[in-house]
């Protein structure tokens, strides 16, 4: 700015920080104004390293031409894009308000004097932009970030034959106690669906696939309480079974079924999984039992169709675990797992008893992560709730926060000290370029 110009020692400078790079608009009083749009400039900071600078853009390009969002034919204060982001980072947000979470979203860029002038909308102006935006394009922005975030070689990595090991879970989040969200979502627990004698909050269905490394959400399916879990990880299998080929998938006992391992394995998948006590699991061979020198058996599960050639086969293996029983203390307890690979000389039955516990790993403790960014969320309850009062929102709500939670963990996965990063260094906002604001530069 000084030209040729070089400072003297003891002259007093002025350190700036770049804020934003945009054409000069010089007005007649000789005043200088940056000719851009701010909605076009705001980012999602270090959240969108991962995701990839220009994805939501094409994301809403994409949408616009299938006729998903209607196109806009002038600029406006809001934009698809800065919706999307918005969302995003409302969900790491939860006590913010609309207003709250723009201002901190657009950080410095608010303080630019634009050639256009912006101004933070009313919370109703935001409302009206969510409602133009479906919940299947932020779904899109999530299969965006969704994926592996730690190479196989990892240490955190597990693998089982040469296929990585991960998990498949369900868990059910509150949301805003309306009308709407009881009639499409329904809740559990209670038999009445409304009502003071129903449970307290109307709840969402979200399974998902996770892997212990780097605790990543693979692929995730949303569903009402009426939903069964194995029928949503059945139709993600299905739908996209590229996240199942070549990967062996541990569940709990509320999974296992014919049908469902059977897509998973038409995904070129594996499967180990626990059974629930009482299930019959007969012996392959009656005359030698089917037992392997592993220890484990064969065995098969009945089709649905109760044709004996329709039968899947399975191999049993059984060990011992503590449990802690009803009057605190450790009692013993038998674990009875089965699985697709049949080969008990490549995966004995000891290498599948070590594999399952990382189900609790890679599930369980990415669950736990996720709802805690939510507790609290619109101060309407002491417990995770997403605030979306319409069902249309909470899926949208629901996608936006499964992508937030997955890009701060990839965030912290590609960090170079992960033991220094922390959440505040997550939701600062990129303008044109990334950087990471002190943490007294927002929150304005």
């Amino acid at each position: 700015m000084a030209g040729d110009a070089q400072p003297s020692a003891g002259e007093a400078a002025v350190f700036c920080r770049p804020v934003v790079t945009a054409p000069a608009v010089v007005r007649r009083d000789g005043s200088v104004l940056a000719g851009a749009w701010l909605p076009d400039l705001v980012r999602l900071g270090e959240l969108e390293r991962h995701l990839g600078d220009g994805v939501i853009e094409s994301v809403a390009d994409a949408a616009i031409a299938e006729g998903r969002l209607r196109k806009r034919e002038r600029r406006r204060i809001m934009s698809y894009p800065l919706v999307i982001r918005l969302m995003i980072a409302m969900t790491l947000m939860p006590d913010g308000s609309y207003c709250e979470a723009l201002a901190r979203l657009a950080g410095l860029l608010a303080d630019v004097p634009f050639a256009l002038e912006w101004h933070v909308p009313t919370g109703k102006v935001v409302t009206e932009w969510r409602l133009l935006v479906p919940a299947d394009v932020m779904e899109s922005v999530f299969w965006e970030a969704a994926g592996p975030l730690i190479g196989d070689d990892e240490p955190s990595a597990v693998l089982l034959a040469g296929m990585t090991v991960c998990a498949a879970d369900g868990m059910l989040v509150n949301l805003a106690d309306t009308p709407a969200n009881r009639a499409m979502f329904g809740c559990t627990g209670t038999a009445e669906q409304d009502g003071e004698a129903a449970a307290p909050f109307p709840q969402l269905r979200i399974v998902a696939l996770t892997a212990r490394a780097g605790r990543a959400m693979l692929g995730a399916a949303l569903g009402s309480t009426r939903a069964g879990e194995q029928t949503l990880l059945k139709r993600l299998a299905r739908r996209r079974p590229d996240l199942f080929a070549g990967r062996v998938v541990c569940f709990d006992r509320n999974f296992p079924g014919h049908e469902l391992i059977t897509a998973i394995l038409d995904a070129g998948g594996h499967v180990i999984a626990r059974m629930k006590e009482g299930i019959s699991l007969d012996f392959a061979d009656s005359q030698d039992r089917g037992w392997l020198p592993d220890g484990s058996r064969l065995s098969w599960l009945n089709a649905p169709s109760g044709k004996k050639e329709d039968r899947l086969p399975v191999r049993v293996a059984e060990h011992s675990v503590l449990v802690t029983g009803p009057d605190g203390e450790e009692v013993s307890e038998t674990c009875t797992l089965i699985t697709t690979l049949l080969d008990g000389q490549a995966v004995p039955a000891g290498v599948l008893r070590d594999a399952y516990p990382n189900r609790w790993t890679a599930s369980e403790t990415t669950f736990g992560e996720n709802k805690a960014t939510i507790t609290g969320a619109g101060r309407r309850t002491s417990g995770p709730v997403l605030r979306s009062g319409s069902p249309r929102l909470a899926e949208q709500e629901a996608w936006a926060w499964l992508t937030s939670t997955q890009l701060v963990r990839a965030s912290e996965a590609g960090d170079s000290d992960p033991q220094q990063w922390v959440l505040e260094k997550a939701l600062p906002v990129h303008t044109t370029r990334p950087w990471w604001p002190r943490p007294s530069l927002f929150g304005r």
